[in-house]
């Protein structure tokens, strides 16, 4: 391992040893030399061990294997605890980066030191092939820019593309109060602390595996929309955290009614034709308790009743 390296580049894997190569050498090959490289095996049982063992003569290179498995935000968290260097890069095992990745994201550290988060665009690659973009470019305020995220969507997007200084780690690790948005609000965090830089280049290359999404997305069906809820909620009255934002801010107050609104209409109103069944009780109690709480059962219904309209219509349309 490197002493004092500039930066960290942290390989959290689990079952991946298929895709590890491509994510090693995509390191390896960077421009920018000046890093070390940890490899954190969550007690994976595929050839991980033997995959790894191929590059373990990069003094650049460590590798470390937890004897139990300690879960998605646990193991994040045990790459930081090894980590030594100035700035933090994260890779999950199935992505890749750019060769000019480190060298331009160091440049913008080393550049702007009120900069506590840098992003790039994403190239997604494997089964689709197309470029996600970040509507800002450069630097953007800290503050305005977790607002502008909470009241869209995390496009700050994966650890594969996100850079931030071990310093800034004083707001704490990954929590494990979320299931999805564990690095999203890991970013809100750091946000909180200093600016955000997006680097206008697609510079991280994001692997999609359709069938997986697509089993993770029937499974969580209802998480998603109910974290996205609790995470703005806890945002604005600074649960767990200080984001450092007022409670009465317009901006977390519409993203809250936002989110919430969401919930009644796809959680509850939706689910009320099934209520037959037992297993959809607790996810319409729960919608039912945040459109109370939050008074969008109204908003919610007519944004339920106009989706039904244009589905009318598209359907009387394609006949």
């Amino acid at each position: 391992m490197k002493i004092n390296p500039k930066v960290s580049v942290l390989i959290p894997t689990y079952n991946y040893a298929r895709y590890l190569p491509e994510a090693i050498e995509s390191v390896l090959n960077q421009t920018f030399t000046d890093f070390e490289l940890i490899i954190v095996d969550n007690n994976s049982n595929d050839d991980t061990d033997e995959v790894v063992s191929r590059y373990k003569q990069d003094p650049r290179v460590s590798y470390y294997k937890n004897a139990t498995n300690i879960g998605l935000a646990g193991n994040w968290n045990r790459c930081l605890e090894l980590a030594t260097g100035q700035y933090i890069k994260f890779l999950c095992a199935d992505d890749k980066f750019h060769p000019l990745m480190l060298m331009k994201f160091t440049t913008v550290m080393d550049a702007n030191p009120s900069v506590s988060l840098v992003t790039c665009h994403k190239q997604v690659f494997d089964a689709h092939s197309f470029v996600t973009t970040v509507a800002f470019s450069h630097l953007q305020d800290g503050r305005k820019a977790l607002l502008n995220t909470l009241a869209d969507h995390c496009w700050i997007g994966e650890p594969s593309s996100v850079m931030f200084r071990k310093k800034d780690l004083a707001v704490g690790n990954f929590t494990t109060v979320y299931q999805m948005h564990v690095d999203w609000e890991m970013w809100l965090r750091v946000l909180s602390v200093g600016d955000c830089y997006i680097v206008p280049e697609a510079l991280s290359y994001i692997r999609y595996h359709p069938a997986q999404h697509a089993r993770k997305m029937k499974k969580q069906k209802y998480v998603l929309c109910f974290e996205e809820y609790q995470l703005a909620k806890n945002v604005q009255l600074s649960n767990n955290f200080d984001y450092k934002i007022e409670p009465g801010n317009p901006v977390i107050k519409e993203a809250v009614k936002k989110r919430a609104t969401f919930c009644v209409r796809h959680a509850m109103y939706k689910v009320i034709p099934r209520l037959y069944q037992r297993s959809a009780w607790p996810v319409f109690r729960k919608a039912l308790k945040i459109g109370w709480q939050e008074r969008v059962f109204g908003a919610a219904l007519i944004e339920l009743l106009k989706g039904l309209k244009i589905n009318t219509i598209k359907l009387i349309s394609a006949k």
